[in-house]
């Protein structure tokens, strides 16, 4: 921990170092790079996706801690069950994009940053309910069955409120994931028989990890491609300008593998695996969330 604590520091150190003269001559720093952006949804910048990230890392760290101090294990269970909630994330941004465009004002709490804030209360309150309900029957119902209904439920009431207005959008995105999942499907059949490295990689839980993620890139494709909206983020904005809207696949085909393969060679004895399924976690968050509020507000037209 002492090597990822030094790294935040360096990182917010750097933060606190940026010159107040990149704020507008009529405005101060906080103003130019996280008010506005927040409050009239103008996307994101340098400094704000820096310190949004920095923050995103101290509070998994924070999170992860506070797991094993509750001594809930982090394995597949826990992923099963988390799931609706990390879905949940992108369902509440669409779901504010869509009161937002039926004339609601804005609620900061569904609204990045603070909606991470909003969806861990949410999930851990459920959390510590499902893992007392688990003691109360003597562990004869898993925790995690019971925290994937509660979440699933409220996927559903909010999914309740939403309209289907764009057939083009859903299929479209329907399709490119689909043929993804056929080609990774394709790629383990081959792997399983001549590429043993490969194979060992591609497990069911890589597999969705950068399917989400392709995913993602499907949905910020067709919005952009075919439905004329813009791209918030900073580094898939460059890419985008630079490459044109299909550089979101090669992004998630080429960074995401990456990633899962260093957190399966770096962490492999029993002792980091729940660290490893954490960490993938994290990931699977940064994919679905989006993923899953791009795609909701084309279906809904807004």
């Amino acid at each position: 921990m002492k090597i990822e604590n030094s790294f935040l520091l360096i990182l917010l150190s750097l933060f606190l170092l940026l010159p107040t003269a990149f704020a507008h001559e009529d405005e101060n720093f906080f103003d130019t790079f996280f008010i506005h952006p927040l409050v009239e949804g103008t996307g994101y910048n340098v400094v704000n996706t820096a310190t949004f990230a920095i923050i995103l890392i101290a509070a998994a760290f924070g999170v992860y801690k506070l797991l094993k101090k509750l001594q809930i294990k982090i394995d597949r269970n826990f992923l099963i069950g988390v799931i609706p909630f990390v879905a949940l994330g992108g369902i509440l941004r669409a779901f504010e994009d869509f009161s937002e465009a039926s004339g609601t004002a804005r609620n900061f709490f569904f609204v990045s940053p603070l909606i991470y804030v909003t969806i861990f209360v949410i999930a851990f309150v459920l959390l510590l309910v499902s893992t007392t309900a688990e003691k109360l029957s003597k562990k004869k119902i898993g925790y995690y069955k019971i925290w994937f209904a509660l979440g699933a439920i409220i996927d559903i009431f909010f999914l309740a409120q939403f309209r289907f207005a764009n057939a083009f959008a859903f299929f479209m995105v329907l399709i490119i994931t689909v043929i993804w999942v056929v080609l990774f499907v394709v790629a383990k059949i081959i792997a399983k028989n001549k590429f043993s490295k490969l194979n060992k990689f591609l497990t069911a839980e890589n597999m969705f990890i950068i399917l989400v993620h392709l995913f993602d890139a499907a949905t910020t494709f067709v919005a952009l491609q075919y439905l004329g909206y813009f791209e918030q983020h900073v580094l898939p904005g460059f890419l985008i300008g630079l490459l044109g809207t299909w550089a979101m696949f090669l992004l998630k085909i080429i960074v995401v593998p990456i990633v899962m393969y260093f957190f399966d060679r770096e962490m492999k004895n029993e002792k980091e695996m729940e660290k490893r399924t954490f960490l993938k976690l994290v990931v699977l968050i940064l994919g679905l969330g989006p993923g899953l509020r791009n795609w909701l507000r084309m279906i809904g037209g807004f």
